[in-house]
């Protein structure tokens, strides 16, 4: 038997988006659009996750390096705006266009550096982005993050964890000891799969009445075409390759997260390289 996944559909989601470092602050930031947009302090998340150290001691998580004067303005400014819009977990996401559009046009006239709170992008677009069409032109990397974090010593491997899938409604993935060497392949490996769970979310989510919880299997394909549509290439690959996934409940202060297991326990330890292998990574 097919063992499942029960995910709770909730009912409303939130895009945010910073505009930090405002040159000055409008009367009324939030007139005329459909976002929330607050005053906050420059100790508030995400700024402090956002310019503290990541995985090189030098550079802040948005990639940057710590004496980069983007970083040093952000670190030494006072009060942000913070954009946030709500919407609904099934398709289109139009909470993020309306959030980014809005955090946009506020970076325009403020002066402010336009941050994705999620994703710790800086300046994500050249212009604001164009509202969603069908989701078959929906490029999950464009989007979503994944970022590493080192495992414990002595071990000297990564975990790698997705941001911004709770955004449409789904925890984000993860998965754990990931080699150095591995590290771009599965970068990839977790975009393909995002965007397969997407798809799949936005076609249960698009019956009358939506669903409260979502059943899913616990052992998924993914194919070179999920990875093609993830990064906007080409999506007409062949190779494929199946994944396991455990739902981790969260706990205070601990988020949700699908984690990436072994397809078969039979393949340990080696199921990481041969994944990478199937996929052509």
């Amino acid at each position: 038997m097919t063992k499942m996944l029960i995910l709770p559909v909730p009912e409303v989601v939130h895009a945010v988006y910073l505009v930090a470092a405002p040159l000055w602050i409008p009367p009324d930031p939030g007139a005329g659009t459909l976002a929330l947009v607050h005053v906050v302090d420059g100790r508030e998340p995400p700024l402090p996750w956002l310019v503290g150290e990541g995985e090189c001691p030098r550079c802040a998580r948005c990639g940057l390096e710590h004496d980069d004067p983007t970083v040093r303005r952000l670190r030494g400014s006072g009060p942000h705006l913070r954009v946030t819009a709500a919407g609904s977990a099934a398709w289109p996401p139009d909470h993020l266009t309306v959030a980014a559009s809005a955090a946009y046009d506020l970076a325009e006239r403020t002066g402010g550096v336009l941050v994705d709170a999620v994703t710790a992008d800086l300046e994500p677009w050249a212009r604001p982005p164009d509202p969603f069409d069908v989701p078959e032109n929906f490029a999950a990397a464009e989007w979503l993050s994944v970022a590493a974090l080192p495992d414990p010593a002595p071990r000297r491997s990564w975990t790698l964890r997705t941001g911004g899938l709770r955004i449409f409604g789904i925890p984000e993935l993860r998965v754990r000891r990931v080699t150095a060497r591995q590290r771009p392949g599965w970068t990839e490996v977790l975009l393909a799969l995002a965007q397969r769970l997407l798809r799949e979310h936005w076609t249960a989510l698009a019956r009358f009445p939506p669903p409260a919880f979502r059943e899913f299997p616990a052992r998924l394909p993914v194919t070179a075409a999920d990875l093609g549509a993830a990064l906007a290439r080409c999506p007409h690959g062949t190779a494929r390759t199946h994944l396991s996934l455990r739902l981790d409940p969260g706990s205070p202060g601990r988020p949700t997260h699908l984690t990436v297991t072994a397809p078969d326990p039979r393949s340990r330890p080696l199921w990481r390289e041969r994944t990478l292998t199937d996929l052509g990574l």
